[in-house]
């Protein structure tokens, strides 16, 4: 044997041993960093990533405009905005009626059309007065400003609103709920010199979401999504407590097409020691196969 090879394989031996985990420590030892790439082609590598991202991106804004404009518009609704001076009916993308007061000195607002006074859980739509400029519930008598403050009446509050912003096209992006005021105290009330309404002949009425079905049993088993009208004759009776039947029922015996109604205080409305039959156009919505806040529309007398 040669020896130098003698010479190495005699170090080998006389050798110490190596630690146990040399292998573990191998592997999870610190790493050497990799070097950092040069400056410019840091630089380089930057602007190509922005090249590649920024097109993308506004790609893809681009294709969903059409999804953002729609969940825009059917959140609440786009509503029309008439003359200055002028109060126009609308309705919100699921069909509840709304007005949109359009005053001269510019400014525009949406007012709720629904009526405050809720009696028996048998809500009621409002009307417009061009004459008095009030909001009136000609079912009970309650009024309202244009800009919905309480002026008199059984309501406990003021006409909801709803906040709002002018596009581009003229037209108004309706907003989210404002909750109205409570009604002044007794003695507080304000608005005590704003004239009745001096006419019927030019109110405006409510515009209805849908045209009016003469079925209540088949608007409920339709089950629409939103605000429906229908007509019928709303009396005490069914599962419920309260049903709405085609419209000229006098009683259960009669009922034809009805619709159960929740949500209606049957004793309070029914326990009047005659029978109560409260017959005409409504809109409401369908929950669980009932018909729920259920509406009165107000109609043009002959």
């Amino acid at each position: 044997m040669d020896e130098r090879v003698r010479r190495e394989l005699t170090r080998l031996r006389q050798a110490p041993e190596p630690p146990v985990d040399l292998w573990d420590r191998v592997r999870e030892g610190p790493r050497m960093q990799r070097p950092a790439a040069p400056r410019g082609r840091r630089a380089f590598t930057i602007a190509l990533a922005l090249a590649v991202t920024i097109p993308a991106i506004s790609l893809a804004w681009i294709a969903t405009r059409p999804l953002r404009d729609h969940a825009m518009s059917t959140e609440l609704g786009i509503v029309d905005v008439p003359g200055p001076g002028q109060v126009a009916a609308a309705n919100l993308a699921d069909g509840r009626p709304v007005f949109v007061v359009h005053r001269d000195d510019g400014t525009v607002e949406v007012i709720d059309g629904f009526s405050t006074h809720v009696p028996w859980g048998v809500a009621k739509l409002v009307v417009w007065c061009p004459t008095s400029r009030t909001f009136d519930d000609v079912f009970h008598g309650a009024r309202w400003t244009e800009s919905g403050a309480y002026i008199s009446g059984p309501a406990p509050t003021g006409l909801a609103t709803y906040g709002s912003t002018i596009l581009q096209d003229g037209r108004l992006q309706v907003g989210p709920r404002i909750t109205p005021a409570s009604r002044p105290s007794p003695g507080h009330e304000q608005q005590a010199d704003i004239p009745l309404c001096a006419t019927t002949a030019d109110l405006v009425y409510p515009t209805l979401p849908t045209a009016a079905s003469g079925s209540p049993a088949d608007v409920a088993a339709s089950a629409p999504s939103g605000w429906v009208a229908v007509r019928g004759s709303l009396l005490e009776g069914g599962a419920s407590g309260a049903e709405l039947c085609a419209l000229g029922a006098r009683g259960i015996s009669t009922c034809v097409d009805g619709a159960p109604v929740a949500g209606i205080d049957v004793h309070g409305l029914f326990g009047q020691g005659s029978e109560v039959v409260i017959s005409g156009t409504f809109i409401t919505r369908v929950e669980d196969g009932a018909l729920v806040d259920l509406t009165r529309v107000p109609e043009p007398q002959p």
